[in-house]
């Protein structure tokens, strides 16, 4: 009976480790991968770049081209891409002669390549931009929000700061619901946001009310990292 039981453990740490995601390692500048368990080598190190594994996927670089690898180091998506995301909710953003799109795991275009910016979908609406003007579309391809505005940030907390000559907040149907009043805005984070209006920099609430004054003048310069 114990053999039976460590035998048992055995074969589970096995398939334990095979299900694991791998991980990252450098070596002369180039990017492998392990095996999280034993720290053998399945990836050998000879991508110029590389994700790390989320979904039992890789984003790596090879030739200035990106593809997709899975945890067998097998490539599942070849390299074809000048641009791309990994993989959220079976989707990810790529880029091919000059314009987005999205494909799924089996290299299969879902939305078309008609984008010249496309960012990954965040509260299910993904930031694009067509004819110089930022929208957002759903994960089904369809525009829910026209392509109009000079500029835009993606959805935080229900809410995604957008500008035409000022900045404001709209929600996931296109409404204003915070006026475009402001010279910058950011995410909404933990129900407030930082704004600036004139030389005044500022947190407001998801109904755009004052809360309280940004005691740090760096602290829309942390806020400008976290919103690229």
């Amino acid at each position: 009976m114990k053999k039976i039981i460590l035998s048992l453990a055995f074969l589970f740490s096995i398939a334990f480790a095979q299900s694991q995601n791998l991980i990252r390692f450098y070596q002369n500048a180039k990017v492998g991968y392990k095996d999280p368990i034993t720290n053998e080598v399945i990836v050998q190190p000879d991508y110029y770049a590389g994700s790390e594994f989320k979904d039992g996927v890789a984003l790596v670089l090879q030739n200035n081209k990106r593809g997709f690898i899975n945890n067998k180091g097998e490539v599942i998506i070849p390299f074809m891409y000048d641009d791309a995301s990994l993989f959220f909710d079976g989707i990810a953003k790529v880029m091919k002669n000059g314009k987005y799109g999205y494909i799924d795991l089996k290299n299969n275009t879902v939305i078309p390549f008609q984008f010249e910016f496309a960012d990954d979908f965040a509260n299910g609406l993904a930031r694009v931009k067509q004819n110089g003007k930022y929208g957002f579309i759903n994960r089904d391809g369809k525009t829910v929000i026209e392509c109009k505005y000079t500029n835009a940030y993606n959805f935080s907390e229900g809410l995604a700061a957008v500008h035409e000559t000022k900045w404001g907040f709209i929600n996931s149907a296109g409404v204003i619901v915070i006026p475009m009043k402001y010279d910058n805005a950011y995410f909404f984070k933990n129900g407030e946001a930082l704004v600036i209006e004139g030389s005044k920099k500022f947190y407001i609430n998801t109904n755009g009310k004052f809360l309280r004054e940004a005691e740090d003048p760096e602290e829309h310069e942390r806020e400008e990292m976290g919103r690229k």
